[in-house]
């Protein structure tokens, strides 16, 4: 049972599989490079009210092939050889990679266990961080892999560090629509913070916003000078991306701003997460409840592995299959996390079902 990868198992809403089948009868030939004229207006709609800012559809939003080509082409269109990035660790690990790709350096900042359901910023530790090289920093919030969502004094406090080192900031928000009941806020969008628009990069994606991850649509959005830079490098990656697919992808955003959608869906992962963290909770696994996001962190300490990483042990005992968190952490520090593994919930209940009673 695969419950390490992050891809839902969910049925499709019928409205999403009919956008889609619909896409497919209309065009076949490239669109807009910057982005389908349909699905950018629907993006800006949808978020000029979450931001505070009206958004320009033609001049503040650029479509890309997935979340992952929007980092990737985010760094490569700022990050020059040597310059420096700030991560928080754990990190998705698409960010190191694009980094290195471009010939910067990542710098990270970990994140610390704080009781059993949150994780700690240490602001001495991020300014501890920055040099003359430092040029961003990356906030993943939802965050992947721990599920922290990020308060509103965390981040003010990001957004004046980011503003006395005058830093570009990437916000990877990918997991905005899953922020639950018993978090500590409501989804706060890092570029509505005050003066944070004008140095924030937004990056957002259908995928985990509907469940639909093999579509690959995600998006940028930005003030026009640092939009233009980031298409001057998407230009030449894949110039556009699938037409069909963002115009499914403009027909959900739209139906879903005037039906229950967004709410329904975090309530359903809401369950699926308190099923699985119960699971997890009734085999000795000790997890880390998330306030949001697809995923849970368990802590295998006291568990007998026979020497053997515990996703290892867990994959070839109980044929159940988790990621090990040192998989997101800088490779000399991996082994400070060794004892956790993460867990994904994005999974129909059958799914967790058979995989709770492998581990049992």
């Amino acid at each position: 049972v695969n419950l390490g990868q992050g891809f839902p198992t969910l049925p499709l809403k019928p409205f999403v599989k009919e956008a889609c089948v619909n896409a497919i009868n209309g065009s076949h030939q490239y669109t807009r490079s910057e982005g389908h004229p349909r699905l950018v207006h629907a993006l800006a709609k949808l978020y000029s009210p979450l931001v505070g800012h009206e958004y320009d559809p033609l001049k503040e939003i650029v479509t890309t092939v997935g979340a992952t080509e929007a980092i990737y082409s985010t760094i490569q269109a700022f990050i020059d050889r040597d310059d420096e990035v700030i991560l928080m660790q754990p990190f998705y690990d698409s960010y190191p990679a694009s980094i290195h790709l471009a010939g910067g350096k990542p710098v990270v900042v970990s994140l610390e266990p704080n009781g059993t359901s949150d994780w700690f910023l240490d602001m001495n530790k991020l300014e501890q961080a920055v040099t003359s090289r430092t040029k961003m920093l990356i906030i993943n919030n939802p965050h992947n892999p721990i599920g922290k969502v990020f308060t509103r004094q965390e981040l003010e406090q990001i957004a004046q560090f980011a503003e006395k080192h005058d830093l570009i900031v990437m916000a990877d928000e990918v997991y905005e629509t899953l922020v639950f009941d018993d978090a500590p806020t409501k989804m706060i969008k890092f570029a509505s913070l005050p003066g944070m628009f004008k140095r924030t990069i937004t990056v957002g994606s259908i995928g985990k916003m509907f469940g639909v991850t093999g579509w690959k649509v995600g998006w940028v959005m930005a003030p026009p000078e640092l939009v233009r830079a980031v298409w001057m490098v998407h230009q030449f990656v894949p110039f556009s991306v699938a037409t069909p697919m963002q115009e499914a992808a403009a027909d959900v955003i739209e139906q879903a701003m005037n039906n229950d959608f967004f709410e329904q869906t975090r309530k359903e992962y809401q369950q699926l997460r308190d099923e699985l963290f119960e699971t997890l909770d009734q085999v000795g696994f000790s997890p880390m409840k998330p306030n949001g996001g697809y995923f849970i962190i368990a802590d295998m300490a006291h568990v007998d592995a026979q020497g053997q990483d515990y996703s290892k042990f867990l994959t070839e005992r109980a044929g159940v299959t988790p990621i090990p968190v040192g998989a997101f952490y800088d490779p000399k520090d991996s082994h400070l996390v060794k004892h956790l593994v993460r867990f994904a919930y994005c999974k129909d209940s059958a799914t967790i079902q058979a995989g709770g009673k492998r581990l049992k």
